[in-house]
């Protein structure tokens, strides 16, 4: 088991104590976020017009059909064979190390089913203007969410909420939110203020979902 090499700023939220979460800031090191970064920038070289959007995927929806979010997205597993070459992938070291499992725990008894995951699976989401995901809830047991965004900033909006407690967290890049999936959250629209000259200076979302499957 690798070990935690930067100091996290770990904030355990729960002033509403039915819906406990983590926010942990500096989530990637120095070297891991730069090699983050350099991936996010590949997964974005081809033009727009060639991205997958989040509409034409697997999301949630609407009654009607219509997707709740709006927004590109890839799927990493869908174009790795060896995802030991992923900086993203190699990462997921930290949410397994005893560091991390000693934070998760205050947030009981939410906790106990993420103690227990042992199958995650990973999506990436980028946001530009207009794009936005309303209020929803995953279908897995944990979801964390690790936002990059490149400063000085271009936009305002992309902040997040669970709008059943209340509860806003702001929009920082190399943060991560850790929370129990059945919780509704969302995401308020970009808005540029200064128009990018090339893709890739909107918000980021890397998810992982954290689940279970019996053994056999």
């Amino acid at each position: 088991m690798k070990k935690i090499e930067q100091n996290w700023k770990v904030q355990v939220v729960k002033d509403n104590p039915t819906y406990p979460f983590l926010v942990i800031d500096d989530w990637y090191t120095p070297n891991e976020e730069k090699a983050v970064w350099k991936e996010l920038d590949f997964l974005g070289a081809n033009p727009r017009e060639h991205q997958k959007r989040a509409e034409n995927t697997i999301v949630a929806r609407h009654k009607n059909g219509t997707s709740k979010s709006k927004a590109y997205r890839w799927y990493p597993h869908d174009f790795y064979t060896d995802t030991t070459i992923s900086p993203i992938f190699n990462t997921r070291y930290k949410q397994k190390t005893p560091e991390f499992h000693n934070i998760i725990k205050e947030c009981v008894p939410h906790s106990r089913s993420f103690l227990s995951s042992n199958m995650d699976t990973t999506l990436i989401s980028y946001y530009e203007e207009d794009d936005h995901y309303e209020s929803h809830h995953d279908t897995f047991h944990w979801t964390c969410l690790i936002w990059m965004v490149r400063e000085p900033r271009l936009f305002t909006g992309g902040d997040f909420d669970f709008p059943e407690s209340g509860y806003e967290v702001k929009l920082k890049n190399n943060r991560a939110v850790f929370f129990p999936c059945c919780y509704n959250h969302r995401v308020s629209p970009i808005k540029f203020h200064t128009q990018p000259k090339e893709f890739g200076y909107g918000r980021y979302t890397i998810t992982h979902f954290y689940y279970s499957i019996p053994k056999g």
